[in-house]
């Protein structure tokens, strides 16, 4: 498969720091050209660095430019089924360090993250705006949310996520579905158009 590649590996990499810098508003540093492992580490490096303390206005910039991203992604793939659209997103997370699982009841599980010893347990809630918008434009999943129930940040084995199709309004407390209802499983199966 092509996203196996170690070319395609940095290319991400590289398009991964390209959207956190535009959205951010700061000069995109050049990754592609260094080994994964170092490209992996510079990205995170990066976003240690930039995502503490942002405002809501900064992480809806994120999300909505990884959704754009995202989309794009989605159309360059052709991805026309909910299983083409998860296997793809595995695999880009694979790449980039995280072992991810659609499980059967529709839940996201991250069974290991690269970023959790380099991230906070704040700026892994800032992240997930990024991991959100490419998770909604890759699944053709417009106004869904992902909801985080826990976090390997926050000392758990993994971290465990739904994908909510309901509308709700972006706020710190959405990252957490402690303070919210927990969508239901259906939210992210079926067929993606």
């Amino acid at each position: 498969m092509l996203t196996d590649s170690s070319f395609f590996r940095r290319a991400e990499i590289q398009l991964l720091m390209y959207v956190t810098a535009r959205a951010l508003g700061q000069p995109c540093c050049r990754t592609w050209t260094l080994r994964n492992d170092k490209a992996l580490q510079a990205y995170a490096d990066f976003t240690s660095r930039h995502l503490v303390n942002q405002s809501e206005d900064v992480l809806r910039q994120l999300n909505d430019e990884a959704f754009r991203m995202g989309t794009k992604l989605r159309r360059l793939f052709f991805l026309k089924k909910k299983s083409s659209a998860v296997r793809l997103i595995v695999s880009l997370y694979r790449n980039i360090g995280i072992d991810l699982e659609m499980m059967e009841n529709g839940t996201l599980c991250f069974r290991y993250c690269f970023f959790s010893s380099c991230y906070t347990p704040a700026v892994c809630v800032a992240a997930s705006a990024l991991d959100e918008g490419f998770i909604r434009g890759l699944a053709g999943l417009p106004s869904s949310r992902l909801c985080f129930s826990q976090r390997i940040t926050e000392g758990f084995s993994c971290c465990l996520a739904t994908m909510n199709k309901r509308n709700i309004q972006r706020n710190s407390n959405c990252q957490d579905v402690r303070h919210h209802t927990v969508p239901s499983p259906d939210d992210f199966r079926g067929e993606v158009t």
